[in-house]
């Protein structure tokens, strides 16, 4: 199984991790566009665009190696977030909901699993958990998760900013949704 996620593009960017990748060479020249047409239609200044520049990059080099990184990037001088998409193979040591982050010693209050439906893959588990850092920040975790066949999928979206995370959210469960599996 292989997934396509049929996303908005009016919101959504994916965050590429190796190049040459969709005609762009490097990372710098990816980024160098992706800046360029995000300050041309917000008016960015200098320090606006090193600062993009810096983050766009710092978000391709940070993927890691089964991840599928979407950045929020729809008015990035507002709000900037990250969702990952991981397809792996199935744990069938595990129930969803584990997957999902029920049962999980660091969240706050305890973490239900509930129901995602209407998405492309079918019917599956979403479960936000609120997560107490050592220095005492408390931090939002939310996963979605489907198992096919022999695979597990998992979207998975973390936040310290809770009022960033609870206005985007709603963008991420459209996300979400907005997983298949390829022809």
């Amino acid at each position: 199984m292989t997934l396509h996620v049929d996303f908005d593009h009016d919101l959504w960017v994916y965050v590429p991790a190796e190049w040459p990748w969709e005609g762009f060479a490097s990372l710098e020249q990816w980024s160098s566009a992706l800046v360029g047409a995000l300050s041309d239609a917000y008016g960015y200044d200098a320090s606006m665009r090193e600062w993009l520049t810096a983050t766009v990059e710092g978000m391709s080099r940070s993927v890691d190696d089964e991840e599928h990184r979407f950045a929020y990037l729809s008015r990035p001088h507002e709000a900037i977030g990250i969702a990952s998409i991981y397809e792996l193979p199935a744990r069938t040591d595990a129930e969803l909901a584990s997957l999902v982050g029920v049962g999980d010693p660091r969240a706050t209050r305890p973490v239900i699993a509930e129901p995602f439906t209407g998405g492309r893959l079918g019917p599956g588990l979403t479960a936000t958990r609120h997560i107490q850092d050592e220095d005492g920040t408390i931090s939002v975790v939310t996963h979605w998760a489907w198992r096919i066949d022999e695979r597990d999928v998992l979207m998975i979206v973390g936040d310290f900013d809770l009022a960033r995370f609870e206005a985007l959210r709603p963008d991420y469960d459209g996300l979400a949704r907005a997983i298949g599996t390829a022809d």
